[in-house]
């Protein structure tokens, strides 16, 4: 499988997480150092207190968002990397260089994927969502990602890579199908029915080979893609 993808933009993600984290840190330290300290003004200490706290903890989540989705072990970009690794040369992954992030380009059309990173159990029953984390709450406070209703950011994720190829290749029809991928080797999936195609990182590949596999494309609509896809 060849990999192309913007490195710069998924560096400088991983950088500024680490460096907001840091910074996170550094003012709430400083708040609760400065809370020991008496004020001359009763009530200065409680205003700048409080606006410390408020300050270190925005920049805490987003370090901490920054890096599960660029920097941390559960970075999005390595994640998708090595569920699909092993796959041929008749596919393509773009990460970060098209509307949507994480791009499949093979030999029967696109795959779009809407990347989930949460450890835990994930169930899906009567249409809803559901999220079982021990230290939920405080993981979210520290950029954990809500899990949200991710078949609605694959469907997204779907039209939007079918905007793009109207406008840079119109008239051509090209299947696009959206998955939903848990990244995270702690990840207990319980599904029943859901909307769209939902796999644990272990499972995709299997599934693109197999139930996931369409009719291959014609030779030239497939040159086509890698022209209008593939600029380097």
């Amino acid at each position: 499988m060849r990999i192309i993808a913007n490195e710069r933009y998924i560096e400088r993600r991983a950088k500024a997480g680490r460096y907001l984290s840091l910074a996170g840190l550094l003012v709430l330290l400083a708040a609760f150092v400065f809370s020991w300290f008496q004020l001359r003004s009763p009530t200065l200490m409680p205003l700048a207190l409080g606006a410390a706290l408020t300050i270190g903890v925005i920049l805490s989540y987003l370090g901490g968002y920054y890096m599960e989705q660029f920097g941390g072990p559960t970075a999005h970009y390595k994640g998708v990397r090595n569920a699909l690794k092993g796959l041929d040369n008749r596919y393509t992954l773009l990460q970060y260089v098209l509307p949507v992030p994480h791009v499949l380009l093979g030999p029967d059309g696109l795959t779009v994927f809407a990347v989930r990173s949460q450890p835990g159990e994930v169930t899906y029953a009567d249409g809803k969502w559901s999220h079982y984390q021990r230290g939920k709450f405080f993981r979210e406070l520290a950029g954990q990602e809500r899990l949200g209703r991710p078949e609605l950011d694959a469907e997204a994720q779907v039209e939007q890579m079918k905007r793009y190829l109207e406008k840079h290749l119109p008239g051509t029809e090209v299947p696009i199908q959206g998955v939903v991928l848990f990244i995270n080797p702690d990840v207990r999936l319980d599904l029943k029915d859901p909307p769209v195609p939902v796999f644990h990182s272990k499972k995709v590949k299997s599934w693109l080979r197999g139930p996931g596999a369409r009719k291959n494309l014609p030779v030239e609509v497939r040159q086509q893609l890698e022209e209008v896809l593939i600029k380097e």
